[in-house]
Parts: structure tokens; sequence; C-alpha cells
């Protein structure tokens, strides 16, 4: 099965950019793929106007059979354990994810998701009870997915 991060623009400030290259370096290996959709400015237009342009392009970004997991401060928190039985979950095409050729976790820009992507969502996890950059929360999903994966592969990363 495939898994594909979807994020919104470029990562800000810039000095995260190095951080983010290397985990998403690391995640190739493991066969996830890490695409950054368009995000939009904050204009005059309303909150959810800004918000649901896109999602329209989140939309864009899925595929028929996706699994969609929302990241959102109001979610699920999930743990490392958990993460890492959905991953092989997904290895060995079991529930939730049995039919399903892709997982998609996907970050909202500045406002946050509209709510028809959480509607839409599979599961809405929460990487923390905090708000945080956009910067961020990216690397504190790329890096619990790096580590979710060394679980599985019983390599020392997690035990580091």
């Amino acid at each position: 099965m495939k898994f594909c991060v979807l994020l919104p623009g470029k990562i800000k400030p810039n000095v995260l950019a190095a951080a983010q290259g290397e985990y998403v370096s690391r995640l190739k290996s493991f066969g996830v793929e890490v695409v950054e959709y368009r995000d939009e400015k904050v204009s005059s237009r309303t909150p959810e106007q800004i918000k649901q342009a896109e999602a329209e392009r989140i939309f864009k970004g899925l595929k028929e059979g996706d699994y969609l997991i929302a990241c959102d401060e109001r979610g699920k928190k999930i743990q490392t354990q958990e993460l890492a039985e959905l991953l092989r979950a997904s290895r060995l095409g079991e529930f939730p994810l049995a039919g399903r050729r892709r997982v998609v976790v996907v970050v909202g820009g500045a406002l946050g998701l509209a709510e028809s992507v959480r509607q839409r969502a599979d599961a809405i996890w929460s990487l923390s009870s905090l708000v945080m950059a956009g910067g961020i929360a990216r690397l504190v999903l790329l890096e619990g997915l790096y580590r979710a994966f060394t679980v599985l592969a019983n390599h020392p990363y997690h035990n580091e």
C-alpha cells in the first residue's frame, strides 16, 4: 500500500526546510511520498472561503479508495505504537485499511482544514494539544511517521 503526505505550501521559516528535507529523504526509503499543495494566502476573503479553496486542492490530490487522515488539533491524539500498528495494517491489508490503495495524511494551511475535509476523513489525528506553526507541525508529523516505520523495521532509531 502506498503512503502519501499532503502538506500546505512551502515550509516556513526557511531554517526548518533542511530538517524537513532530511525526514522526506528518510521516508522515501519506506515508500512515502510527500506532496506540497498550494496554500491560500490570508486575504480579504473569509476564513471559510480560504479553507474551502485549499480543500478543493486537497480533494484533487485524492484518489478513489484512499484512506484519508486529517491532522487537526481537535482530533484523536495518536501515539507512536498506534501509528506503527496502522502502518503494519497497511502492509498487510488489514482493518481499517482492507481494500484501500493508499493512505493519505493531510495537514491544513494557516487556518486549518475545511469542515468538508474533516467530514471526508476516515480518521482525524491531533499531533499535539498545542496549536503549532505549520513548519513545526510538519516536522512533528514527518518525524512521527519515520519513527513508526523504524519501530516496524526493528531499527534502533526508536530507542536512541
